[in-house]
């Protein structure tokens, strides 16, 4: 019955639900651009704050820090998933890859093979002579590395050179899961979506119950899901998922939203042990709501979703800059005036990543995509006649 609700003309969807809202954006929401935008900027402010060994961001604001990622995966489930109720698994995965491989790849190469060697405390004979130069380059593929030899060793998380890359294995992780959820059919099946997450929710708390949590805790694909640093990415990307599949049944309401934030902060404050306690999946569904909120909300107007969207580009390459602006001015100790000397150059950074790299192939993709379907439609007339069909 929900998936029939999904497929319902915008004249026919109820008020007050996220599919009125989708339909009356004209299928995209105006906050989502700001709302990218700005969680990119923030994790900024938090990645500052790690260069210079300022404790502000996993204290006082530590509630706010972990959620900045996971609701960029709540947006990501709830925007690809239109595009995966229409594509075929292939067509789907070759979309993502384009859309954030080329110019990971590059952010790679130019942090290897231009910030490395230029900061780097081996000479470049040496420097390019380690393993580790190499190694790194499997960032380019969504393996995170960490290291360059002798690179940014003084700074406040030494030697990681960019932090912010440790969350595109599960993004890739979330797109092969749903190229799975596609070939399946399963992702027309919203009920299915739901029980998913209530098992991410209630199997680390069945087993922490039955005394078996640490033993199946020493399986990595179980840490994976359930219980690890990235678990509740997952339980946010499906249930940005669901909120799309469920647009035209769920409420967009203030009360609704306000509970989503009530909840999110309550299981922050059962602890470290919340992530035995369903923590991880109920907390993501409440910031996969609390994002898509946001995100339809009317925030003053579009930036665009392929004429600028420079979030990504902000979030490849700002830990990058930080830590060699915080290398040539090693006594800053301010977050702020770190934050502000960087801040120029990373918008630099994205707006080149965007201009030069991101919108181009996009644009190809799209075009290619127009010619693939005009061939279709040549084509085919042509392959019945001769069949005889």
């Amino acid at each position: 019955m929900h998936h029939q609700a999904a497929r319902r003309g915008s004249g026919s969807v109820p008020a007050g639900t996220i599919g009125r809202a989708l339909a009356a954006g004209g299928g995209y929401g105006s906050g989502f651009d700001i709302l990218r935008l700005s969680l990119a900027i923030l994790v900024m402010a938090f990645h500052t704050g790690a260069t210079v060994g300022s404790k502000l961001w996993t204290t006082s604001l530590a509630p706010l820090t972990d959620s900045l990622v996971p609701m960029f995966f709540g947006l990501s489930g709830f925007l690809v998933a239109g595009s995966a109720l229409r594509l075929p698994p292939g067509r789907f995965l070759v979309n993502r890859a384009l859309r954030i491989g080329p110019a990971l790849a590059v952010v790679t190469l130019v942090t290897a093979f231009v910030i490395g060697p230029i900061f780097s405390t081996y000479d470049p004979v040496t420097y390019f002579a380690q393993p580790a130069v190499w190694q790194y380059c499997a960032n380019s593929v969504g393996i995170f590395r960490s290291q360059l030899p002798g690179v940014f060793t003084q700074n406040g998380q030494p030697g990681i050179v960019n932090a912010a890359l440790w969350t595109i294995p599960y993004e890739i992780a979330c797109y092969c899961l749903m190229a799975v959820l596609i070939a399946s059919g399963l992702l027309r099946r919203p009920g299915v979506l739901l029980a998913a997450i209530v098992a991410l929710a209630v199997t680390p708390a069945l087993l922490d119950g039955l005394g078996l949590l640490s033993l199946f805790e020493q399986a990595w694909l179980f840490r994976l899901f359930f219980t690890g640093r990235g678990a509740i990415l997952f339980s946010c990307f499906l249930g940005g998922c669901l909120l799309y599949v469920w647009r035209d049944d769920v409420p967009l309401d203030g009360r609704l939203f306000a509970a989503a934030l009530a909840g999110a902060g309550l299981l922050y404050l059962l602890g470290p042990d919340r992530r035995t306690l369903m923590g991880p999946a109920l907390s993501g569904m409440c910031l996969a709501y609390i994002a898509v909120s946001i995100g339809l909300a009317d925030l003053g107007g579009r930036i665009g979703q392929y004429k600028a969207d420079y979030s990504y580009g902000l979030y490849l390459y700002h830990c990058p800059i930080l830590n060699a602006v915080h290398y040539l001015v090693p006594k800053i100790e301010s977050v702020t005036v770190l934050f502000l000397l960087a801040l120029g150059p990373t918008i630099l950074a994205a707006v080149l990543s965007w201009h030069g790299i991101e919108s181009p192939i996009l644009r190809a993709r799209k075009r290619f995509g127009l010619m693939a379907r005009r061939n279709l439609i040549v084509l085919e007339p042509a392959r019945l006649e001769k069949s005889g069909a």
